[in-house]
Order: structure tokens, then sequence, then C-alpha cells
């Protein structure tokens, strides 16, 4: 296994809030695996936390179906099924257009600046082959989307779906000339919105769920 440093530091973030991050993390990264049970004595030890947080971030991640918890093991990494990974595009490819479409109305120029800000990070991480740092780019991408779309629902919902699509996108990123894609895509969807064109930036936002899709279902 992986011997990634899950531990977690005092600081301004409460502390179940971080390890949740960590945990959540290392689920989408693969350091925890499908099937991979995760116990909650070595948890504590590894995250330096208590067992109450660890049981508090262990039903937040079930509620994110990232695990499940099975009679005689307790809590277990979810795969997803091929199904559920084309629910989860069919969902995107309604949510995400809508979104663009009131980010376009409503967001600042600020957040209009923080989405070419991510999309230079991509870039960057693009260039530099990591992958990690791709889904954690394009992450914050669609965090500043979904906010900006000053639509209280979208938000919430993009954000309980944010870790299952994070490992959907890992999977499509990990295809072979995969990622170099996304980025023609990524950029011209941000180049779409910085222009104000909506028609433009709605089909870019379709296109490129349709694509993550084709490249994880073998669709292409």
């Amino acid at each position: 296994m992986n011997k990634l440093d899950l531990r977690v530091s005092e600081g301004p973030n409460l502390v179940r809030d971080e390890a949740l991050r960590r945990l959540r993390a290392a689920i989408v990264e693969g350091v925890y695996g499908p099937g991979d049970r995760l116990i909650e004595r070595e948890l504590c030890e590894r995250m330096a936390i208590s067992r109450t947080s660890v049981r508090e971030v262990l039903r937040q991640l079930e509620s994110e179906q990232l695990i499940r918890v099975e009679p005689r093991r307790g809590p277990v990494v979810t795969a997803i099924t091929p199904t559920e990974a084309k629910d989860i595009y069919e969902f995107r490819r309604m949510l995400e257009p809508t979104a663009v479409r009131l980010f376009m109305e409503r967001a600042p120029r600020a957040e209009i600046r923080q989405l070419r800000t991510q999309i230079d990070a991509f870039r960057a991480a693009v260039t530099a082959g990591r992958l990690s740092a791709m889904v954690e780019t394009m992450a914050e991408f669609y965090e500043t989307l979904f906010r900006g779309s000053g639509n209280g629902e979208i938000r919430a919902v993009g954000a309980r779906l944010q870790a299952r699509i994070g490992a959907l996108r890992r999977a499509s990123m990990s295809r072979p000339g995969r990622a170099p894609k996304s980025l023609v895509e990524m950029e011209a969807l941000c180049a779409a919105i910085e222009v104000g064109d909506v028609e433009k930036a709605v089909e870019a936002a379709a296109r490129h769920v349709d694509e993550a899709r084709a490249a994880v279902l073998d669709e292409g």
C-alpha cells in the first residue's frame, strides 16, 4: 500500500474536515482501492486523530458513496460500476451545461479570472504529467463554476458528487492521450466563457463530458 502520510496536524481548519479531505483524496488517488477495508484503529494511528473523528469521516464518505459498510467486514472502499459511471456522466451532461449558463449570467469577473487561473494550473499539470494535480485542478475549476452559478442546489449536488467524479476523472486522465485532449476541451470552454459566448460555452461543456465518458467507458 502507498505510504502516503495521512496524519492530520492541528491548524485553522477543523481536524474532522482536514481528515475527511485527506482520506477522500487517498481513495480517489487509489491509495485505498476498491475492496480495501478501512479499519478504524489503523486509521486513528495513521491520521493521528480520535476514533470519534474517524467515525464521522467514515459516515461522510459513506454518504458520498465512496465506501460502504459490509456485515462482519466494516467500511470497505466501493468500486464505481459501469452502470453507475453512465448514470454519473448522464447527470453531468445535464448539470454542467446548466451551471455554465448560469455562471455566465451571474458570476463576477473575479470568478472568471479564477477559472483561467485553474485552467493554467491544469495545463501545467498536463505538461508535467502529474495525474493527481490534474484531478485536483479540475475539481477546483468545477467548484468555482458551481459556486459562480449562484444556485445553491447546483453547488451542493456538485460538491456531493465531486469525489466520485474525481475517481472517474482519474480513470479518464490515465488513458493514453486523454489528458492533452481534455486540456483542449477545457481551454475551449474557458475561452468561450471569457468572451461571453454562451452557446459555445454550453456546447464545450457538453462535449467535454461526452469525451470523458467515451474514454472511461471505451465508447470511442
